[in-house]
């Protein structure tokens, strides 16, 4: 064994071994450190807990007419129900609906229907975008000629018209808002496996 040998053994045990850290590892320490980020969680979860426990939290079920007083129409927040039971923390509306009953259920189709739409308009858009990066050539020139003209257009242009197509209803807006959605995912993993290439 060389003296070069020996040295290099002797500065190899003398420093430690690396250690490696795991993506899912470096993405917590990383996202732990940002406050904003573990904000931003807090209230995403203070959000969806409140709107799966609306029919528990809510004073008022807004969807049940059996149980609105007409009385209690229009009233300022913080005021208090005819019969003394419910306290409007929120007001009411012009139907004696609590409004912040009203948000809570609001909360629970608008969670719905974002997670639907996000999910599937990023499913439909990474695969456009996996097969136009993969096969390149006219596969990919044509599927990019689609994104381009999806993304020339505003969106809310293009969701109001798909409305106005397709007719009022909750699955329509998910069909509309994945029709939006689906090209930026689209655009985004391509650039990824170009960049990557």
């Amino acid at each position: 064994m060389s003296k070069v040998d020996s040295d290099l053994n002797t500065a190899l045990e003398v420093i430690p071994p690396i250690r490696q850290e795991s993506l899912g590892a470096q993405f917590l320490s990383q996202f732990v450190s940002n406050k904003l980020a573990v904000v931003g969680l807090v209230l995403l979860v203070v959000f969806v807990a409140m709107a799966v426990l609306a029919p528990w939290i809510a004073p008022q079920n807004p969807f049940d007419i059996a149980t609105l007083d007409i009385f209690d129409t229009k009233l300022p927040p913080g005021s208090v129900s005819g019969d003394g039971n419910i306290t409007y923390w929120l007001g009411t509306d012009g139907q004696a609906r609590d409004v912040f009953s009203a948000i809570l259920y609001g909360m629970r189709i608008s969670l719905v229907v974002g997670f639907i739409s996000v999910t599937a308009a990023f499913l439909i858009g990474t695969m456009a975008g996996l097969v136009s990066a993969y096969f390149g050539g006219k596969i990919d020139a044509l599927i990019m000629r689609i994104v381009d003209v999806q993304l020339s257009f505003p969106a809310i242009l293009v969701a109001l018209i798909l409305l106005a197509v397709l007719g009022k209803g909750v699955d329509k807006v998910i069909i509309a808002l994945i029709v939006v959605q689906w090209a930026y995912f689209a655009r985004a993993a391509t650039w990824r496996s170009h960049c990557r290439a």
